[in-house]
């Protein structure tokens, strides 16, 4: 089987490492990169061996590009999702799908029109510490769900360089809304929101809400970006759901690497894009070679686009919720 001639559109700090993955891959061939920088594309292009442009729509209308990564800002998704539906490309969407659901739908819209295959890049489908809580979940483990919380904390620093640009509920938070919806078999009807702004930021110090599933089990979310810089990693995650047979969590405060000076401890990345050996590893490659399989063999990809989708409605709740006070119904 040929190799799957790939683009990558968005050279951020995301598209930078889409486009060395795809360099690296056995089964796929980086044909070009496309930024708005002209700089930033051509020292992608010059480290990967690829062409490099910064026309997206010339990139698009390459017929020797089977597939396209779109590493965007949230609110630039649209035009380059329904150009490349358009010109018809395979699409890895890097999540989140779309900034609110009114977007999300027309993008919805025209992979259906257009008969696209359309990939929303959620990395925690293919991280092994969600994956076994997904698996113990199961209703015949866990029984019927009772309750789950997740936990998702980063640095302030992180919001400071997005500033309105994106959210804490859309750069964040979409994580752990598809992952509570896909552990708990589940999607969320009803939110309700309490927010914090203190640091000015531009964005959210601190969101937390109380969010209720169809199935009935009820759930707890605590989102922050008001941590200091040191903090280890630059993040902290965990995730737990409890049954009425048996419970699974997951702890991600550390990732089990630690460096000490006499200046303090810093940790290191194991599991999601760290490179070892010259190559990035972890969820991040196996994204992108589950894409990268699939799309050459013409099989579903791991998470139905609609499953991405999904989460995008329950984030307008909780940000109305946050900024009204009340409950909020989850309009889908």
């Amino acid at each position: 089987m040929k190799q799957l001639r790939v683009g990558v559109i968005g050279l951020g700090y995301f598209g930078t490492r889409h486009a060395r993955i795809y360099a690296q891959h056995a089964a796929a061939e980086l044909v070009a990169v496309c930024d708005r920088n002209a700089d930033a594309a051509s020292a992608v292009a010059k480290a990967t061996g690829a062409e490099s442009c910064t026309d997206m729509t010339a990139l698009l209308a390459r017929p020797d590009i089977e597939a396209v990564s779109i590493c965007l800002p949230d609110r630039l998704h649209e035009e380059a999702a329904i150009a490349a539906a358009r010109a018809g490309k395979a699409i890895l969407l890097e999540k989140p799908m779309a900034h609110d659901a009114p977007t999300a739908r027309r993008i919805a819209a025209a992979i259906e029109e257009c008969g696209a295959r359309l990939m929303v890049g959620h990395i925690l489908r293919f991280d092994p510490r969600y994956v076994q809580v997904y698996e113990a979940a199961a209703p015949e483990r866990l029984g019927q769900p009772i309750h789950l919380r997740a936990k998702r904390n980063g640095i302030r620093s992180t919001a400071r360089r997005l500033g309105p640009a994106s959210s804490i509920l859309f750069y964040m938070g979409v994580h752990d809304v598809d992952a509570m919806q896909w552990i708990a078999r589940s999607r969320i009807s009803r939110v309700y929101a309490q927010k914090r702004e203190v640091l000015g930021t531009g964005n959210e110090d601190a969101l937390y809400a109380v969010v209720n599933f169809e199935n009935g089990a009820i759930g707890s979310i605590d989102y922050s970006w008001a941590w200091p810089d040191g903090l280890m990693n630059g993040y902290r995650a965990a995730l737990e759901i409890v049954g009425t047979r048996a419970a699974a969590y997951l702890d991600c405060t550390d990732q089990g690497f630690y460096t000490v000076l006499d200046s303090g401890t810093t940790g290191g990345d194991t599991h999601l894009w760290p490179e070892i050996n010259g190559r990035i590893t972890g969820d991040l490659a196996d994204e992108l070679d589950h894409f990268v399989t699939a799309t050459r063999a013409g099989t579903p990809y791991l998470q139905p686009w609609r499953e991405a989708f999904d989460a995008i409605p329950v984030l307008d709740a909780l940000a109305l919720s946050a900024r009204t006070g009340q409950p909020v119904e989850v309009e889908r």
